[in-house]
């Protein structure tokens, strides 16, 4: 990695609060090596609809929010956890090559990643400071832009929050493989 990309890299990711726009790259980089042991590949570069992809081509989201931000300490603001579950107009794939036009939600299941810490021992890097839900698709409200984490608490029941470790088996219990699968 050349010099210019080193000095990025610190001043985004090597600190403790790591901005909104960068942290969902974050956190699919951190989640990377427990996923790829069970077949789970990276597709969230170059515009792709969606950031992991498995062999039977079943696709997976990563959502996150944390309970501290960059300004929360400013404003005195504790987040309660809001995540983006907007269907969109179609996907890209392929690399972002290729546009399809398919209104929906173009993964079928979702992985919400929430830092609940507050204070001067929060690190978003830090994986054990991290819970995940995995929710299937069709368990998210219809025509529905946001979701609080309140509610993805009560749809991920039985199941619950899991570790980062216990990530990918969890993932598999939600999302069965499958012998076919169609674009």
């Amino acid at each position: 990695m050349n010099d210019v990309a080193l000095r990025l890299a610190r001043k985004i990711f090597d600190k403790p609060l790591i901005e909104n726009q960068y942290r969902s790259a974050f956190v699919e980089a951190m989640i990377e090596p427990y996923l790829e042991p069970y077949g789970w590949r990276y597709t969230g570069d170059s515009w792709s609809g969606w950031d992991f992809e498995r062999d039977d081509l079943i696709r997976l989201e990563i959502k996150q929010s944390a309970a501290q931000q960059t300004w929360s300490d400013a404003r005195h603001i504790r987040t309660r956890g809001a995540f983006d579950i907007a269907e969109r107009s179609g996907y890209f794939h392929e690399g972002g090559t290729k546009w399809v036009e398919e209104k929906g939600r173009c993964a079928q299941t979702y992985v919400f990643a929430w830092n609940s810490m507050y204070g001067c021992g929060t690190d978003h890097r830090d994986p054990n400071q991290w819970e995940f839900y995995v929710l299937p698709t069709r368990a998210l409200p219809e025509n529905q832009k946001t979701i609080s984490l309140a509610r993805i608490k009560s749809f991920s029941l039985p199941y619950g929050p899991t570790s980062v470790a216990g990530l990918a088996e969890r993932i598999e219990q939600v999302t069965p493989r499958r012998q076919t699968a169609a674009r």
